[in-house]
């Protein structure tokens, strides 16, 4: 394998799990999948798409308390994400820009 000596140009990577293994907790998957598209495209109406990436990931491990969200580099995450708590990701992601 060879090394990316090219940093990404990106500021944050938010990634949103959308695909739950853990404890068998799979009945927030779809819904995820949908909370993750809107936040997507709030991201990409309200900062530049070179500065922010959101993607979907891969099961983060906490499916017992609901919905993650993590915001890197920071590495902060926020639990039981709902469409609700959009805002609240944008006022942070705002706040701390």
């Amino acid at each position: 394998m060879k090394e990316n000596t090219v940093p990404p140009q990106y500021k944050r990577h938010i990634f949103v799990c959308t695909s739950c293994k853990n404890d068998n907790f799979c009945e927030n998957d779809d819904y995820a999948k949908e909370l993750r598209s809107e936040l997507k495209a709030k991201c990409k109406e309200l900062f530049s798409k070179d500065l922010l990436r959101v993607n979907a990931s891969g099961c983060l491990g906490v499916c017992n308390e609901g919905i993650h969200i993590v915001v890197y580099p920071e590495a902060k995450w926020f639990k039981l994400a709902s469409k609700e708590s959009i805002s609240d990701i944008i006022n942070y992601l705002n706040s701390n820009s």
